[in-house]
């Protein structure tokens, strides 16, 4: 009797521990462990494969020596036919490469979470203990607001935008330091307070953006922190003939035509510097000749940096204080860019690897690590952005973030938009030079944004057309 049920004892517990191993008994949502000994392999999506074993590869394969990872070039989707939209080029990428673990920014991953395609990772995560704790609550809230209250992906860290200001300048001319929170008409006003006289090449101005930004840049910037938006919904109607963008175009060209808002040639764009001296040279903040300026978070490392390639130049006493806001909305801001959203295919055949190659760059460990050696961007994890240069970068991520991704630019094929900025810049440079009125040039944008959108759309179908006849 004693060793019958001694046999059926062991025999349960034989079953037990073989469904343990086969990974049954998980529950929904949860996945079965990955051991040590099991060659996995994934695919990841990624810019360059350099790049991505430089930030992530070589550091997870300490940890995973057993996950073999191959790197798909998003690259790719950049040399398709202009004719198709974003959307379409993202589909067709993910339809021929299959990658178990997808990069996306806000739009994508609200939009491919909506199409049931990514892994909701809430199960896993209470399965696994994984902390979230440290990493910034917005950041969470707005990828579950965007997953319909799932959590689909998660982001190591995030690009912002902040305004820099010069702390001398404003002390020597007597003009109150900028605030918090304040519009794009104050940013404005606050640099008209700065002379404009002087040489070109040695003044100062009032507000300043990188080299390479046009004004007509700019006016789209001001514009999608507004909200506002150039296309409809479905990308089907274009309009920009607002008193909305109407009074945005007016305020950003007053500023440059005022003198206080530095406007950067096609000299000045098309530069081609052969020392990092030279290249410092052509930042004007950095060279003591702004006041101000409208710069993303790269920017606190170009201003370390330098005082290391600068000589002669007194290296410059700057502080920061929040992005511009929507005035009628000063608590929130859209210059946060989640745009290393990193999720599971819900058709990998590896989930477990997949998620813990996310888990692990998103965790503490990796974040510790990687704030010693960050360049321009923010750790999702707050506890580990140190202060930089005696700074905190607590502007950057000050404001909630709008959860308001501007997806237009995946609705209408690539050629309408490569279009549209070109007639755009055209038309803001007859303003600056006179020989335009903005009203007359929202117009001209209208009537061409308009024909070129009918056009591209045309185009698109055509080529479809022909697509469907080779098949």
């Amino acid at each position: 009797m004693k060793k019958s049920l001694f046999a059926v004892l062991s025999f349960a517990l034989l079953i037990g521990l073989m469904s343990a191993c086969s990974g049954e008994g998980i529950k929904e949502g949860e996945l079965a462990p990955l051991s040590k000994d099991e060659q996995v392999k994934i695919k990841v999506m990624s810019w360059d494969s350099n790049y991505f074993f430089q930030e992530y590869g070589n550091m997870f394969a300490t940890q995973f020596p057993n996950v073999e990872i191959e790197v798909v070039s998003m690259q790719q989707m950049y040399n398709e036919m202009a004719t198709e939209t974003m959307e379409e080029r993202l589909a067709k990428f993910l339809d021929v490469h299959k990658p178990d673990v997808l990069l996306l920014q806000g739009a994508e991953y609200e939009q491919l979470a909506g199409q049931g395609k990514l892994l909701a990772l809430d199960s896993v995560i209470g399965q696994d203990k994984f902390e979230t704790e440290g990493i910034h609550p917005a950041i969470l809230k707005i990828l579950r607001e965007q997953g319909d209250g799932k959590l689909y992906g998660l982001s190591p860290d995030f690009t912002s935008s902040a305004l820099y200001y010069n702390i001398d300048l404003f002390k020597k001319h007597g003009v109150e330091l900028p605030k918090d929170s304040m519009s794009w008409e104050e940013v404005f006003e606050l640099a008209k307070r700065f002379p404009t006289d002087g040489a070109k090449d040695s003044r100062i101005y009032g507000l300043s953006m990188d080299v390479y930004t046009r004004i007509s840049t700019l006016i789209r910037q001001i514009g999608t922190e507004q909200d506002l938006r150039m296309l409809n919904a479905d990308g089907s109607v274009f309009n920009i003939d607002t008193d909305s963008w109407r009074k945005v175009f007016q305020s950003a060209i007053g500023a440059a035509k005022s003198g206080a808002l530095y406007v950067p040639t096609e000299a000045d764009r098309m530069f081609n510097f052969t020392t990092m001296e030279e290249m410092y040279q052509r930042n004007l903040f950095v060279m003591g000749r702004s006041a101000m300026a409208f710069k993303s978070s790269y920017e606190v490392q170009e201003i370390v940096r330098a005082k290391e390639h600068l000589t002669g130049v007194a290296p410059v006493n700057w502080g920061i204080v929040t992005a511009p806001v929507d005035p009628s909305n000063r608590n929130q801001s859209g210059y946060l860019n989640l745009n290393n959203i990193f999720a599971v295919s819900a058709d990998s055949a590896n989930p477990r690897a997949s998620w813990e190659f996310i888990k692990y760059i998103n965790s503490d460990g990796f974040a510790k690590l990687k704030s010693k050696s960050l360049y321009g961007s923010i750790l999702s994890r707050m506890k580990h952005n140190p202060d930089t240069d005696g700074r905190s970068m607590e502007p950057f991520y000050k404001l909630e973030p709008k959860n308001n991704p501007n997806n237009e630019y995946t609705k209408a094929p690539v050629q309408f938009f490569t279009a549209l900025a070109s007639f755009i810049d055209a038309e803001v440079d007859a303003v600056m030079n006179d020989k335009r009125t903005v009203e007359e040039a929202i117009q001209t944008i209208q009537e061409k944004g308009e024909a070129e959108l009918l056009k591209a759309r045309k185009t698109a179908e055509a080529q479809e057309g022909r697509d469907n006849s080779d098949d």
